[in-house]
């Protein structure tokens, strides 16, 4: 300290005295004016940040790297500004002259920060410079059915591409009546490999909203969504005409294909901006009505499912088994079914459905027959739409747990994927669920059960449903019906409500006395002031643009409000009257990106379980979240300039969920980013679920499957520190996966049923943490360590409990067990399977002395790719396996020999050997001249050239089954006794032919056995070359044999069944 006053004072080169005088308090005098500054030069960063960050959404960055370089400089900046500012708070009402040198000090910084941002902010607006338009994918792929097997269908597609090569044709129109199959086809046709060869550009567009309306979207949602998908640049562009053009000119000169679903009114398509025909451009649109049609347009209509069609569909939705097929009067039952679809698509598929619902092992006529009388109690099926009556028949039989659940399903817009997890939040938030532990397992029911009936269907992804439109549509009347004037759902600006339309004009009225509300795609023109919604429990606001701004009293009268989801909105500040939510338990903000904060009142909704921010513009959680102590589930979004605002998110001790994003292209950051966040969960004492998504990829960090916790921890420190601060490794099963991603899952699948499991990747063996860990497992995998030689003695004596084995790729290993110093311990002894594969040095199992005991419940024993081998087990080791019952040995390439035994050794040892396999071993010349084989079943060998003798004579392997071999190595083998082939030959399995004698037996032997078919020719040839005379003699026999009656029983006793 003394130093830098010391340094402070003294005049610099060509100053005096006096001069340094002035300096230093000149800027302690200035130092209010430089912070002013100072904080407006940062406000200037912080929008050039924001601005940048922005314009990324629809543009990409020539200098990505040096884009993310420059958020990193930002966020030092902004740390350093933090500091400065508190010091600046300490010193502003000091005296200017008393604290001169502290006060001089920091003025001087902040006039220097000034300096560094002005350079900051004048390479931001160079690198915005960088950032040119992002271009538009050239397909879309969607999720499109399999059709091929529905020739309507198929043929229907086939039309409309020879009609799309039809150059006097400029559009094709795909007409029939609802449920028939239409936007299958149009999906089928989107993701075809012809269309992504003729056009350049393919655009979907869902053409109208609510199915109950009859109405198209209005012309600025459409231009909306090409906008999207064009990724069109619409700044300035402040009408509809503007953006037509703006539309117009990206299509202009592009041959393109517009894919127009439901249409349900003549569309301007030039209002819209799309230019007509341009450079052979198609429209493919599908509709209900006749009277909707374009000019130059071909139309093809989608006619019923045939009969056969409709079986096919039903049969392949239902997976019929085998005990229908063998039971005509259920199959009689099922014809009846599809019999009364009518050749509907849609119906075939709730019929399915209806009867995949009867419990698996219920397979009785009476089952079957209640499921038949459901389907005959449809509504009758006449020409004009039969789909909604049958689909409100469908909803109303639903039961009361299940049916609120499928109507607040209706609530979301239509087409949209609806996330799994946050349907089942809205659920339990509603009460439609059982409130304990159990009330996901609950939901996930209740989905199935929904699922199974066709009532929601499987989305673009696992975590995701969607609801059909029509059964959207029924869905939506039988909520107005059942709910009467308590729900308002309005998700396209085309109004839609029971009884009647909305008023144009905005009421308050409307919201009063409503339960749910739905809004969606800026279908009312503002919110109202202070609606009073005090029976309000669901609110959805999503895909907002005309509401910058919620009034500040909106939420004065909704007491009840427990779920509020606002996303993708444009709101810029949540307003004040949002603390007085004190019931909210589920809160969206997802992709509200122009929303920058959250108030500091967002505390005092003590309720709050759910909060969902990713893709928002929230930089910063404020400390008052900390108060969130119902606070279960969270989702943030994280980037270089915000990371280090969340430590408040461990604090949340009663985190049960969280799902971070990452928006960073450099991925050296995001790893180090996920090491540091894994340190600092492990304090959340009931998280149980973790994932962290960054560039594409998805990796579960924690997650809790069926009562087995499943943790990634990327190195041995974060292992520990999850062991220091949390008890679930004492109790639970578990699956840890240190060094590797867990969604790599068990390298050996049979390891999936042990209760405790470890697989350790990369890292150091000799390490404490690891042993007290695998003291508790069951299975242990050991992969890439290449800083070992073989297992030492604390790994081997924390392995008591480990009952399966792999260890992989260790490249320095030269023996499993060496220089073991536990004499008088016996190793092993739960080790029921051990593999060992690709082990470069691998020259043994066992050095030295083994223990009496060792490898006693050893089952398996898997070697493969370990060329440094030259035999597998030695007479130490093997006189231990009394249990081994299965052994494979592939690509060791210096093996010799298999088993070596001195003749010391009891030729019945391996007493339970049953399976035997060698594959890839050129120079393997002997398995073993000493044991007996009682227990072989099964022997495989494949590509042994050098082996030239099996080891068997007539006393030895009297229960082999199957011997898989290739034909001309078995001609080649060595007898000493013809009377031991002649016995075994029943047995072969030969590979490229089809040859296999069983004793007694016609069943085809375990494992990857394959044979191959032959000509009668082609056989006889290639048994003439393997056949002794007596093999000739029983085979005669083989094939004049009836039952158990052979013509020549004198010639062969038994007489061996041949299988063609």
């Amino acid at each position: 300290m003394a130093e830098e006053v010391i340094t402070e004072v003294l005049p610099k080169a060509g100053e005096t005295v006096w001069d340094s005088f002035q300096r230093i308090t000149h800027a302690s005098i200035c130092m209010d004016d430089n912070h002013s500054r100072f904080e407006t030069k940062m406000k200037t960063l912080c929008a050039a940040r924001d601005d940048l960050k922005d314009r990324t959404l629809k543009y990409k960055s020539t200098k990505n790297r040096t884009m993310e370089d420059w958020f990193h400089r930002v966020m030092a900046v902004e740390k350093v500004v933090e500091g400065l500012e508190s010091r600046f708070t300490e010193k502003q009402e000091t005296s200017t002259w008393i604290h001169v040198l502290p006060r001089s000090k920091l003025s001087k910084q902040m006039a220097s920060m000034c300096l560094e941002i002005d350079e900051l902010v004048m390479e931001g607006n160079q690198l915005g410079d960088t950032l040119v338009h992002k271009v538009a994918d050239h397909v879309v792929k969607v999720t499109a059915p399999d059709i091929s097997y529905l020739p309507t269908l198929q043929r229907v597609l086939d039309s409309i591409l020879q009609d799309l090569s039809n150059d006097d044709l400029k559009a094709v129109r795909v007409i029939g009546m609802l449920g028939a199959g239409k936007t299958t086809i149009l999906q089928n046709l989107n993701n075809h490999e012809k269309v992504a060869s003729m056009y350049e550009r393919v655009i979907w567009l869902t053409v109208s909203g609510e199915e109950n309306n009859k109405e198209n979207l209005s012309i600025e949602m459409l231009q909306h969504v090409i906008v999207e998908r064009l990724i069109v640049d619409t700044e300035g562009a402040t009408d509809v005409y503007n953006v037509a053009r703006r539309i117009n000119k990206e299509l202009a000169g592009v041959k393109y294909l517009l894919l127009l679903d439901d249409v349900k009114a003549e569309l301007d398509l030039e209002a819209i901006g799309v230019p007509e025909g341009a450079k052979g451009s198609k429209i493919v649109m599908t509709t209900k009505y006749r009277h909707v049609r374009l000019p130059s347009c071909s139309s093809i209509e989608v006619k019923k499912l045939s009969q056969s069609e409709s079986w096919n569909m039903f049969h392949r939705l239902l997976f019929l088994p085998n005990d229908v097929k063998n039971k005509p009067q259920l199959e009689r039952m099922a014809h009846k079914a599809v019999s009364l679809c009518g050749g509907h698509p849609l119906m075939i598929k709730m019929a399915a459905r209806i009867f995949k619902s009867i419990e698996k092992h219920d397979l009785s006529e009476i089952s079957w027959s209640d499921a038949l009388q459901t389907l005959r109690r449809w509504p009758e099926k006449g020409n004009n739409e039969p789909m909604k009556d049958l689909l409100k028949f469908c909803c109303d039989h639903l039961d009361h747990e299940h049916k609120p659940c499928f109507l607040y399903s209706a609530l979301y817009p239509e087409d949209t994927e609806i996330s799994t997890d946050g349907l089942l939040e809205c659920w339990e938030a509603e009460n439609f669920l059982k409130s304990n532990d159990d009330a996901k397992i609950g939901g996930r029911n209740i989905l199935r059960h929904l699922k199974n009936l066709i009532l929601v269907e499987e989305g673009a992804t696992a975590r995701h449903v969607r609801m059909h439109k029509l059964i959207r549509a029924a869905a939506l009347n039988l909520l107005y019906e059942d709910r009467k004037d308590r729900c308002l759902v309005k998700t396209s600006e085309s109004p839609q409500k029971l009884n009647g339309a909305i008023p144009k004009r905005q009421c308050v009225d409307l919201w009063t006395d409503k339960e749910w509300i739905s809004l969606a795609n800026n279908s009312l023109d503002k919110l109202p002031d202070a609606p009073r919604s005090d029976q309000l429990s669901t609110l959805f606001v999503q895909k907002y643009t005309k509401n910058k701004k919620i009034p500040d009293s909106f939420f004065q009268h909704m007491p009840r409000l427990l779920v509020l989801d606002l996303y993708m909105t444009e709101i810029m500040t949540l307003p004040p009257s949002i603390y007085r939510l004190a019931n909210l338990k589920v809160l969206y903000l997802n992709g509200c990106n122009v929303l920058k904060e959250l108030p500091v009142y967002i505390g005092q909704l003590k309720s709050l379980e759910v909060l969902d921010i990713r893709g928002s513009g929230v930089g910063k959680l404020p400390h008052q979240v900390i108060g969130l102590t119902r606070m279960r589930r969270l989702l943030v979004s994280f980037t270089m300039s915000t990371q280090d605002n969340y430590d408040v998110i461990f604090k949340l001790s009663g985190l049960e969920e969280l799902i971070i994003d990452v928006d960073s292209e450099m991925e050296d950051w995001c790893n180090t980013l996920l090491e540091d966040v894994i340190e600092k969960v492990s304090s959340l004492q009931k998280l149980n679920y973790f994932q962290f998504r960054f560039n594409n990829m998805v990796i579960d960090v924690i997650q809790v499957v069926d009562d087995t916790l499943k943790i990634y921890l990327p190195k041995e420190r974060h292992l520990r520190s999850f062991l220091e601060k949390r008890k679930d490794l004492e109790t639970n099963s578990f699956q840890v996966y240190v060094g590797c991603y867990m969604s790599s899952g068990p390298e050996i699948p049979e390891f999936y049923r042990y209760d405790r499991y470890l697989k350790y990747y990369n890292g150091m063996v000799q390490n404490e943490i690891i042993n007290s860990v695998l003291s508790k497992v069951h299975a242990f995998e050991l992969i890439n360590h290449n800083d070992i030689e073989y297992l030492s003695s604390n790994v081997i004596e924390s392995m008591d409990y480990v009952q399966g084995c792999l260890i992989q790729s260790c490249n320095n290993m030269t023996t499993i067990v060496g220089g073991c110093d536990l004499k008088n311990k016996s190793l092993f002894p739960n080790l029921e399977r051990l593999d060992a594969n690709n082990m470069l040095k691998l020259e043994r199992i066992w050095e030295g002395h083994v223990q009496v005991g060792s490898l006693s419940k050893l089952k398996t024993l898997v070697l493969c790719k370990c060329p440094m081998m030259t035999m597998i087990l030695c007479d130490a080791i093997v006189q231990e396996l009394h249990e081994l019952e299965y052994l494979e040995v592939q690509d060791c390439c210096r093996v010799e020999e298999i088993v070596v035994c001195s003749q010391n050794v009891s030729p019945y040892v391996m007493p339970k050997l049953r399976t035997l396999i060698l594959c890839n071993m050129p120079s393997l010349r002997k398995i073993s001249t000493r044991l007996d084989w009682t227990s072989l079943e099964s022997l495989k060998i494949e590509d042994c050239p050098t082996l030239k003798e099996l080891p068997f004579d007539r006393n030895s392997a009297m229960g082999i089954q199957s011997i898989e071999v290739n034909v001309e190595w078995w001609e080649a083998l060595q007898w000493s006794d013809s009377n031991v082939k002649n016995r075994l030959v029943s047995c072969c399995v030969f590979r490229g032919g089809t040859t296999r004698g069983s004793r007694g037996s016609t069943d085809p032997p375990s494992g990857e056995t394959m044979c191959y078919s032959m000509s009668q020719s082609a056989r006889w040839k290639k048994l003439s070359r393997v056949l002794t005379p007596l093999d000739w003699i029983k085979l005669f026999c083989a094939e004049h044999t009836e039952g158990d009656h052979c013509f020549y029983p004198g010639l062969c006793n038994p007489a061996p069944k041949f299988i063609k």
